[in-house]
């Protein structure tokens, strides 16, 4: 069995964000593994991309009004 793929470790570095930040990225798009092993997930490449532009989160920027 050929297990390719990227894991939620390898897509943070790729993206500059913690390993936590990765998973909260792909859980938030609803990306699912490609393959499973033991605790260790695999992701196809295309996910870097995927979830570069997934919202951060946090609190929204203030209105600047006047």
């Amino acid at each position: 069995m050929n297990m390719d793929g990227i894991t939620a470790r390898e897509i943070a570095e790729r993206l500059g964000i913690s390993h936590h930040a990765a998973i909260v990225r792909i859980k938030t798009a609803g990306i699912e593994p490609k393959y499973r092993a033991g605790n260790t997930f695999l992701f196809d490449e295309s996910v870097v991309d995927k979830i570069r532009e997934v919202s951060k989160g946090g609190r929204p920027k203030k209105s600047k009004t006047d």
